[in-house]
């Protein structure tokens, strides 16, 4: 699988609102991404002082969701490192049960590892790779990528998988940092990608990275936005890379921060929210605790429809639900589907912003 330069890696993690939203994009829309897919750790039940589930109840599910949402289009299955060391109820480590349950549904699902994966890991992630022969993803995150001994460490881990680099893709994983100033930036990472060496000898190269705050606390009530940092960052550092030098393909977090971590929601009460990605910004809807109001999600809506950024219902599935809600067709639901159409949205337009980067270079 060798991605071409208008082709979009969305980093999800594998809860309903991210598969849902992969479920419901277009055809064309699902023909251009190749998702980096982590399997979340488990939920916890504040209540109870207790996880929800097993981690065999968790993880055994996500082959058969991962066939009926995703079926047979490529994606790379990573593994929450807090979970990464659990066992299944028969014994096997979390990569190799769901790497032999994915074959039964003939996934085209690639493995990806951390840098610094522990070693037994790495052990039943070479035994995948020498199954499958689709190679493997390897992430390194930002502050690993700018030492001086990371492509040392990236060959070292492709040499104990058993692979060549022609084999592995390299996920460069920014996080959450700082794009501003975007060049001196964008300027730095370049240096290091060339200490790397040569980019070529990668299958792909994609940089991840995201400008969606933790939280939403500090975001007006009412009509306020968010600059996409991550996607103009993007465009300034394919600008300033030199002739000749491999480009890497986009990728983000969609609209959830990488850290997103689960809250007692019995103490916090969330806001009504809703995220629409633009190509500058997100343009954010926030209101009060959405439990306690579900109908402002329809005012909501109806301002996103008429604030002139809103792209029209059939410009995806997301944008259907954003417009039936704002005339209630469409009732508030709940906030797990304003995160898929949020999402699904935002996919839309992430593919959209390629398409115009690609035709004006």
């Amino acid at each position: 699988m060798i991605l071409t330069k208008d082709m979009y890696v969305p980093a999800l993690r594998w809860r309903q609102g991210e598969y849902q939203a992969l479920l419901r994009l277009t055809g064309a829309a699902k023909d251009r991404i190749v998702p980096y897919v982590t399997i979340p750790e488990v939920e916890y039940d504040f209540e109870l002082q207790k996880p929800k589930k097993s981690v065999h109840e968790h993880v055994h599910p996500f082959a058969a969701r991962f066939s009926a949402k995703w079926g047979r289009r490529p994606a790379w299955v990573n593994v929450h490192p807090g979970i990464a060391d659990q066992r299944m109820d028969d014994g096997r480590d979390i990569p190799t049960y769901v790497f032999s349950a994915l074959r039964t549904f003939e996934a085209n699902a690639i493995a990806a590892v951390p840098l610094d994966t522990a070693g037994s890991i790495v052990a039943s992630v070479r035994t995948i790779a020498a199954t499958d022969g689709l190679g493997v993803a390897i992430s390194i995150r930002l502050e690993d990528l700018m030492k001086s001994n990371a492509r040392s460490r990236i060959e070292g881990l492709a040499v104990a998988l058993d692979l060549e680099l022609a084999e592995i893709d390299l996920i460069i994983d920014l996080g959450a940092p700082n794009f501003e100033p975007y060049d001196a930036f964008a300027g730095a990472l370049i240096a290091a990608l060339r200490r790397i060496g040569d980019l070529h000898a990668f299958r792909n190269l994609v940089v991840i990275g995201t400008a969606i705050p933790e939280t939403f606390k500090d975001v007006a009530r009412g009509a306020d936005q968010l600059p996409r940092h991550d996607w103009h960052f993007y465009q300034v550092l394919l600008g300033k890379f030199p002739s000749g030098m491999r480009q890497p393909n986009f990728g983000d977090y969609t609209i959830v921060h990488p850290e997103f971590k689960a809250l007692d929601m019995r103490k916090i009460k969330a806001s009504g929210k809703l995220v629409y990605t633009t190509p500058a910004v997100w343009e954010v809807r926030k209101g009060g605790a959405f439990n306690d109001n579900r109908e402002q999600m329809h005012d909501h809506c109806a301002s996103i429809v008429a604030s002139g950024k809103f792209s029209g219902a059939r410009y995806s599935s997301g944008d259907d639900y954003i417009e039936k809600c704002a005339v209630r067709k469409e009732g508030p639901s709940n906030q797990t589907r304003w995160k898929e159409v949020a999402i699904n949205h935002h996919i839309t337009r992430v593919l959209d912003d390629l398409a115009i980067l690609g035709a004006a270079t």
